[in-house]
């Protein structure tokens, strides 16, 4: 008898948390169709911003959902209160929840539109510190490549001896670093290029590794 208390009280458990989960997926689904409706309706969106959010894909607007969630969380206010018609009498609150949504999504796609560019500092900075790590050196080899195909860089001379190619190494990593000095916009532009390119390749290869081989390309065109 008490086993099958135990096993009845276990059904109502679950049940009760199926239903929670439910509910709660509905209220979320509920909260989102609202949040693309005010998004939709508010004409003083920029219009790169209003392009960025009907693009959005259903995950990407419940992520989006998630971070507008958390910054109201932190400010201790609530994000329905943007469709709530209460918030008309307070005017300023409203005016201030409005502008905090429209800077906050202005900042996200702002930092979405500057992943080349971290991905590229923060590769430089891999440069500056180990060059000749063979990843690091890999690239600067490439990189100096394509300074010297476009003579931004002198070719550095053939030689012959015993530490020749470590001579070799040092006269290019030394060139390269010296671009980034000299022709930060070219050999910014180059390291985007390259890392691009190579996240491509990494893509195809998981795709198919024929096509991967048979599709890479130089990156002298975009300079």
């Amino acid at each position: 008898m008490s086993l099958l208390i135990v096993l009845l009280a276990a059904i109502v458990l679950i049940v009760a948390w199926i239903q929670q989960r439910r509910q709660a997926r509905r209220q979320r689904q509920l909260l989102l169709r609202q949040l693309r409706a005010w998004l939709r309706a508010d004409e003083s969106l920029a219009p790169d911003l209003q392009r960025w959010i009907v693009t959005l894909s259903a995950d990407e607007a419940d992520v989006l959902l998630d971070l507008l969630n958390g910054y109201f969380a932190s400010l201790n206010w609530e994000l329905t209160w943007l469709f709530s018609p209460h918030l008309q009498k307070l005017p300023t609150l409203k005016q201030a929840a409005e502008e905090g949504v429209r800077a906050y999504m202005r900042s996200i796609l702002a930092s979405l539109q500057l992943v080349e560019d971290v991905s590229a500092y923060n590769t430089y900075l891999d440069l500056l510190k180990k060059p000749k790590e063979r990843r690091q050196f890999s690239l600067i080899q490439k990189i100096y490549s394509e300074l010297a195909a476009h003579k931004i860089v002198k070719p550095v001379a053939k030689k012959r001896g015993l530490f020749a190619q470590q001579t070799v190494r040092k006269a290019q990593i030394a060139a390269v670093l010296e671009a980034f000095e000299s022709s930060p916009d070219i050999a910014m532009r180059l390291l985007k290029t390259l890392l691009t390119a190579e996240a491509t390749a990494e893509i195809q290869k998981m795709a198919d590794p024929a096509a991967a081989a048979a599709g890479q390309k130089t990156v002298s065109a975009t300079v």
